[in-house]
């Protein structure tokens, strides 16, 4: 199964004020992040808002972004949501319009509550894309699902034939580690969890879809080169300043609402949330752009 050996940028879902999404941005958005250094793009994720829209629009979203990019740009379609009918028809989309690959999470709403019954909730999504990699997006965190990565993989392995790895966005890094030497290291580990990324360095990873990787790549790829010749004053520099930003995401509400907003500082307006989510104010906004001053943000922000 072939690998991404890269790093993965997790876009926001662009909209007008009327909370209608923006497709007209997703060409700047691509640009963008390539000339940022990001290798592809992971849609309609947590970051994208995937589980707010509609199987129509997440349907031409992807086309959008398979549109705008170049080959080697690896898009990965986030396919995750409660109905799995949907995500069959949203993975089958997928490999007709040949993203490189699709990634599901368990549903927030009833989910299974056993590893074969899991087992089966992925392999159905897996088949309905067999020529793309599949990836489970394991962040517990956010939807409260945590049965055992390594169980699931150890068990899966011979059942999803097109299975290639984790989205791996969790602090438990005894399990990502124990899922790393799973089939002789056959599966790819993308850590997602931008705090701990010194700590992923560590146990060897080598691939990611961040969040942050939107509005500061820079700290991260600097700090992987920074750890291949041991300088670990660096990294720990640089993973203390990812700290900091995401101090300021939490102060306003995280990633998809402040983070969101953040884009327009560098750039690229993503526009607001959409309901349920509560968009960041104009003074909320005000009081954002002077922490992200504080912390010198705007020195190795991602360039536009």
């Amino acid at each position: 199964m072939k690998k991404i050996n890269g790093y993965i940028a997790a876009p926001f879902t662009p909209m007008f004020e009327n909370g209608e999404i923006n497709f007209n941005l997703i060409s700047d958005y691509y640009k963008f992040l390539k000339r940022n250094g990001l290798d592809g793009a992971f849609i309609a994720g947590s970051s994208g808002e995937g589980a707010l829209l509609t199987v129509e629009e997440r349907i031409v979203l992807a086309e959008k972004w398979k549109e705008v990019s170049d080959d080697d740009f690896k898009i990965i379609v986030h396919t995750g949501g409660t109905n799995l009918k949907d995500q069959k028809v949203l993975a089958e989309h997928a490999q007709k319009i040949e993203t490189w690959g699709i990634a599901a999470m368990a549903p927030a709403f009833l989910p299974p509550t056993r590893i074969d019954e899991f087992i089966e909730f992925c392999k159905e999504i897996a088949i309905a894309a067999p020529e793309l990699p599949f990836y489970y997006y394991h962040i517990p965190p956010l939807n409260k699902f945590n049965l055992s990565v390594v169980d699931f993989l150890n068990q899966a392995e011979d059942k999803i034939n097109n299975l290639a790895g984790v989205k791996f966005t969790d602090t438990n890094i005894h399990e990502f580690d124990q899922c790393r030497y799973i089939g002789n290291g056959k599966y790819e580990m993308l850590w997602g969890l931008d705090e701990m990324f010194l700590d992923s360095l560590v146990y060897g990873n080598k691939s990611g879809v961040g969040g942050t990787y939107n509005h500061c790549f820079s700290l991260y790829k600097n700090m992987t080169e920074a750890f291949a010749i041991n300088d670990l004053d660096t990294c720990r520099s640089l993973q203390h300043k990812s700290h900091l930003f995401c101090n300021v995401l939490k102060k306003y509400r995280g990633n998809i609402t402040c983070g969101k907003k953040i884009m327009k500082f560098i750039g690229l307006d993503c526009g607001p949330n959409r309901i349920p989510l509560q968009s960041i104010s104009k003074n909320e906004e005000i009081e954002l752009e002077k922490d992200l001053n504080n912390i010198g943000f705007f020195e190795y922000c991602n360039k536009l």
